[in-house]
């Protein structure tokens, strides 16, 4: 029972952090056998261990924490990351995982981990307060939701989520707009945040910005079926009012 007591300083683990501990592999695998079926650890997947709770048997590590140690690059992304910034309207049993690295997305204690490829690491942060985190910040978040509203949640969700943010930083988010350089992500960015300008606290500079990068192609915000409005101000379709889904509530847990 000696290492036990490190392990619980790490709570999540590879082997190779056992081998390290023991300067063997022989006896780091009959630890890992040892303590697996004493229940004081859980195998989370192949190569990723977690310590447990002995009365509960459920992992000590949170859902979070396991998903920024799942490869050298992972950070949570998408709804996931609006979930950890406490803007998610719904709980969702997916965790959102962006890596360079690709992984077979598996179950876990009733959450899937599914496998997002990483586009950048520009706007990831490790917080303060959570040492085994990595997520987006809010600003990187908010652009990457609204670039992939599928992976938000969907619009009436990510609309919900937008409304509670009362404050963005303007600068962060002009900067990442200029990093990805995509012509929808300005007229879908421009477009849906000015729904939330005065909430938001954004300028109509931000606004000009985004207005001058969409260039003279038509896009659809969702859905052919859902998006049967024309904005000529963004040269985008969408459906008529998307604030009025914040009228709707309610909703279904995922």
């Amino acid at each position: 029972m000696k290492y036990i007591k490190e392990l619980h300083r790490l709570k999540i683990f590879h082997k190779k952090e056992v081998t390290a501990l023991t300067n063997d592999k022989n006896v780091a695998k009959e630890i890992l056998r040892r303590y697996k079926k004493q229940g004081l650890i859980s195998q989370i997947r192949r190569d990723l261990y977690a310590v447990t709770d002995l009365a509960s048997q459920v992992s000590l590590a949170s859902k979070f924490e396991i998903a920024g140690d799942i490869t050298p690059s992972s950070y949570l992304s998408y709804h996931t990351a609006l979930e950890y910034h406490g803007l998610a309207h719904q709980v969702f049993y997916e965790i959102y995982i962006s890596s360079k690295e690709s992984f077979k997305s598996f179950d876990y204690e009733g959450i899937t981990y599914t496998f997002c490829r990483s586009k950048s690491e520009e706007g990831v942060i490790n917080p303060k307060t959570d040492s085994l985190v990595r997520v987006t910040d809010l600003e990187r978040t908010v652009l990457d939701c609204i670039n992939r509203i599928d992976l938000s949640g969907g619009l009436e969700e990510l609309v919900q989520c937008l409304a509670i943010i009362t404050y963005i930083d303007e600068n962060k988010l002009s900067a990442y707009l200029h990093h990805f350089d995509k012509q929808i992500l300005y007229q879908k960015a421009g477009f849906i945040l000015g729904y939330f300008q005065k909430e938001m606290k954004l300028s109509n500079a931000f606004f000009e910005t985004c207005r001058s990068k969409i260039g003279k192609s038509t896009r659809y915000l969702t859905d052919v079926h859902e998006s049967n409005t024309y904005f000529k101000e963004w040269k985008l379709c969408a459906p008529a009012n998307i604030l009025s889904f914040l009228e709707q509530g309610g909703g279904e847990y995922v």
